[in-house]
């Protein structure tokens, strides 16, 4: 018997089991698909909000954990494992100015360092390819990202270093429970038995009768994301527009996406939406036009009704813990959501209180 197993294999469910079993518990992680393919694999990997000045206080409490730790876990994986997943302090410009009160009335409340950008030739002197029609924007130094395909190997391999138990391409059918006890999961006829059952599925979390009878009211979203193969350094700092973003990587790929329209799990990929990125990217940076799109994918997210992700243990099943409903945060959030539950199912202290996450909140 396993003392916990979790259902989830991607950013959260990783992270999750590599503080459990760092903690001396013996650990199993099982995933419907592949370790970390999912929303881990195709997000931008901001470590950031779009727009902070929008999200809870309950939301940017988990994002500044997860902001401070990150360097540090980020280089913890490379040393160990070799694969570098580049994490980076990027920068960002924000180019809505209807947004710009609220941003630094945001940034000047939560002491982050901004600069205002008052014309054309400020924003080049930023970004040399920034169409000139843009005549403002707002510069934020320290935001940054992780390549999110090269954290989720990092990840893996590191799980992989460790005797924790792996299961991909396996869906869990149902949660065992005994006298209101979770106790283990069924993969198929299967019975794995475990003293803790943790939920970190994403999207799919709701599919368990034991999850949907609770109605957190967690629904799929789809958010897709389009790739230019560009020249090192063709773009230096992350941009932010009208809900859309462009995410430099090292090594000159140009990752443009947004969070599009609520969905279901047979919702293919949308042209529509290729082209309206396209004409995005394009029209933030012209030179984007030497530049055919290289790939185009798509993930589906699950966000709260109040935009809260729920952390926490099931109010009518002991032993049964759910980590989901972070929405295109998971990035941003999955780090300090993964030590703030795993610190719950230890006892132990953590780093704020828990109970704005609670599932019967």
């Amino acid at each position: 018997m396993k003392d916990v197993i979790i259902v989830g294999g991607g950013l959260k469910g990783m992270l999750t089991a590599l503080f459990l079993y760092d903690a001396g518990l013996s650990v199993m992680l099982l995933d419907q698909r592949e370790l970390g393919r999912e929303s881990s694999w195709a997000g931008g990997g901001l470590t950031a909000p779009l727009y902070p000045w929008q999200c809870t206080p309950e939301v940017n409490t988990l994002v500044r954990y997860s902001q401070s730790h990150y360097p540090a876990l980020c280089q913890t994986l490379q040393e160990r494992t070799r694969i570098d997943p580049q994490w980076h302090c990027s920068g960002s410009l924000l180019l809505d100015t209807d947004k710009q009160a609220m941003a630094i009335q945001w940034a000047n409340t939560q002491q982050q360092s901004f600069h205002i950008l008052n014309n054309t030739s400020e924003l080049q002197t930023h970004e040399t390819q920034l169409n000139p029609s843009f005549t403002q924007g707002l510069y934020f130094p320290q935001t940054s990202q992780v390549r999110t395909p090269r954290l989720a190997t990092a990840l893996k391999a590191s799980l992989r270093q460790r005797f924790i138990v792996i299961s991909e391409h396996q869906p869990v059918q149902a949660i065992h429970i005994e006298k209101g006890q979770a106790a283990g999961v069924y993969l198929g006829d299967t019975l794995l038995p475990a003293r803790h059952v943790i939920l970190t599925a994403g999207a799919w979390t709701n599919h368990l009768a034991e999850v949907s009878d609770l109605q957190l009211g967690i629904q799929p979203t789809m958010a897709q994301s389009i790739m230019f193969r560009t020249q090192r350094n063709f773009l230096k700092h992350i941009i932010v527009r009208d809900g859309y973003y462009l995410i430099p990587r090292q090594d000159g790929r140009l990752v443009c996406g947004a969070v599009l329209q609520q969905s279901d799990f047979h919702q293919p990929l949308d042209e529509t939406a290729r082209q309206t990125l396209s004409q995005f990217a394009r029209q933030t940076l012209p030179a984007l036009n030497d530049y055919p799109v290289h790939n185009h994918w798509g993930s589906f997210l699950a966000l709260s009704n109040d935009g809260i992700p729920y952390i926490g243990e099931h109010p009518a099943i002991r032993g049964l813990y759910i980590n989901a409903g972070h929405g295109n945060m998971g990035t941003a959030t999955g780090l300090a959501s993964a030590q703030l539950l795993t610190d719950l199912l230890l006892g132990q202290a953590s780093f704020t209180d828990l109970s704005p996450y609670r599932l019967d909140r």
